[in-house]
């Protein structure tokens, strides 16, 4: 049986752990920046509150850099090592959006997301619309996270295995509507920001919005 493309190929663990470090070092430390010292955030909402804010800020770049990588990060698209950064990059971003699905969960209470939540407890039609492209955007991350386990390449076929990473694109379009409903009130009130720093959903919306773009290009660029 094949093992996937890039499969045969592992980034060094040294690497591997440089780039989390360097990914969510910087989305942790802004999280904790904007909010902690400049909104005023208590600091025992640290573990947890701040945690998942990074933690989503980080899985969205990690899974646009890996529909990037090749095309802004360098190589040669199409490589073995091209492909390898692009399944850490994409299986990382994986992992922390999980650890923010996991944690929204835990955290979803109107002492926390008042702006969800309607008078009457329920969510309101915000909250509606922000979980449900959450929730799709994850579903739809499933399917190149799944096919990334050994020979499901052989097991699908070469274009079923690609349809499937490709459902990657729209789990980014999803994110860019799930951080468009959650925070594009604040987006624009730049007197509203803590310490001048943009949104964490701002910057997220970007990223995503940057991979389709970058795609985006690509397939004019081809005609």
């Amino acid at each position: 049986m094949r093992a996937n493309p890039g499969s045969s190929l592992r980034l060094p663990c040294r690497e591997r752990t440089a780039w989390v470090l360097a990914v969510w070092g910087v989305c942790l430390v802004y999280a904790i920046v904007r909010y902690n010292v400049f909104k005023g955030v208590e600091w025992t909402h640290l573990p947890l509150y701040i945690v998942n804010k990074s933690a989503a800020f980080g899985g969205v770049v990690f899974i646009a850099m890996a529909y990037m990588v090749g095309k802004v990060f360098g190589g040669t698209p199409g490589t073995e090592l091209v492909r390898a950064k692009a399944k850490f990059f994409g299986l990382a971003g994986f992992g922390m959006i999980s650890m923010h699905a996991l944690m929204s969960m835990i955290l979803l209470t109107p002492a926390y997301y008042e702006k969800f939540f309607a008078a009457s407890g329920k969510l309101n039609l915000t909250g509606e619309v922000t979980f449900l492209c959450g929730v799709l955007a994850y579903g739809c991350l499933l399917f190149p996270a799944i096919t990334t386990l050994p020979y499901m390449y052989d097991a699908l076929g070469m274009e079923r295995w690609l349809r499937a990473q490709h459902m990657g694109y729209a789990t980014l379009a999803l994110a860019s509507a799930h951080t468009f409903a959650m925070g594009y009130k604040g987006w624009f009130d730049l007197s509203s920001w803590p310490g001048s720093l943009p949104p964490i959903t701002m910057l997220g919306f970007l990223a995503a919005v940057t991979a389709l773009v970058v795609k985006l290009g690509r397939v004019i660029a081809r005609r």
